[in-house]
């Protein structure tokens, strides 16, 4: 039995990816709580579970951003081959295997500025964050997977930039749009949704953090920068297409006022070229299309983002009430 290259696995479940780094972290993280009898200490001591729970979103986040990196190449990559049927000249494999394809000096860039964002941030909360003398064992694990996630982080953040840009410019290559019939341009909506949600994915890991209270500053500023970013993403694959619909619409509004100018002429004129119900075809016909949304998508879209937004605030609900459960637990043993 021959298996796949281990990196065409990961383009295929990037899903399992995630949750193996994450399980492995957690299965080492909680071995060392039990070995150093630490279990006991977490729930007498607030600064200690604090801690504690800090390293647990680590390792959430430690798996969730490779994960959320392949989750958006290979969206992206569905993206191109869906839209194929409508693009001139049609997209090609090999088209769009560059259209996933990040060099990778810019790779190289985008993880060293999450490296080093990731290194400063601790300098929020903390007053010598890196003296390994100050570091309690919950707190190692902090200062090792930082700049892991912020390498990843990098990565992630970078991509969003060049898989939204590469989808937007795709519009140009679009022949013909129909403005009674939008649907064929949904793909560039579902990438930009793909894109909010791996993104409102990571913060409500983040915002996770919130239940110590001395992270907030970390957090708010986190959650800010990235709804912005979320919100980038789910608007900037849809630009180009947006432009091309406005494009497509004047001209035929433009059309339509032309023919309407050419009847009014021919009525005063009183031709029988024109039919009695002619005229007011044609003003039907520029109403129907001036009511077209130059966006390719419904008031049902917006909602999800909404949705999608809020889901931080769920997990950090979900957070307390897990925390809340756990103290009960040991408080049991």
């Amino acid at each position: 039995m021959r298996f796949p290259p281990i990196k065409q696995m990961i383009y295929q479940k990037p899903a399992v990816l995630g949750l193996s780094i994450s399980i492995i972290l957690l299965i080492g993280f909680l071995m060392q709580e039990y070995l150093l009898g630490r279990f006991t200490l977490i729930f007498e001591e607030e600064y200690l579970l604090q801690d504690f729970w800090i390293a647990v979103v680590h390792c959430l986040l430690a798996g969730y951003l490779p994960s959320a990196y392949f989750l958006l190449l290979r969206g992206t990559r569905n993206t191109f081959e869906e839209l194929e049927h409508i693009l001139k000249p049609p997209t090609t494999p090999s088209y769009v295997d560059s259209a996933v394809h990040i060099e990778k000096r810019k790779l190289v860039v985008w993880g060293l500025l999450g490296v080093l964002v990731a290194v400063l941030m601790p300098y929020q909360t903390a007053i010598a964050p890196w003296d390994p003398s100050t570091w309690y064992p919950e707190v190692v694990w902090h200062r090792i997977l930082e700049p892991f996630i912020g390498w990843w982080a990098g990565w992630f953040f970078g991509a969003i930039w060049v898989t939204s840009t590469r989808t937007s410019r795709l519009a140009t290559r679009i022949e013909s749009v129909d403005l009674l019939d939008l649907s064929p341009l949904f793909p560039f909506v579902k990438q930009g949704l793909l894109t909010t949600l791996l993104t409102i994915g990571m913060i409500s890991i983040f915002s996770l953090l919130l239940l110590d209270p001395g992270e907030w500053p970390v957090v708010a500023r986190a959650y800010l920068g990235s709804l912005a970013i979320a919100l980038i993403g789910f608007w900037l694959p849809m630009r180009g297409v947006h432009q091309r619909i406005h494009e497509i619409k004047e001209a035929e509004l433009k059309w339509t006022r032309e023919r309407i100018h050419q009847s009014e002429t021919l009525l005063h004129s009183g031709s029988p070229d024109i039919s009695p119900g002619h005229m007011a075809d044609l003003i039907a016909h520029m109403k129907l299309i001036g009511d077209v949304p130059e966006w390719p998508f419904e008031s049902l879209t917006i909602v999800h983002v909404i949705v999608y937004l809020l889901i931080p605030m769920a997990s950090w609900l979900g957070g307390l009430l897990i925390e809340s459960l756990l103290e009960i637990v040991f408080a049991m043993l």
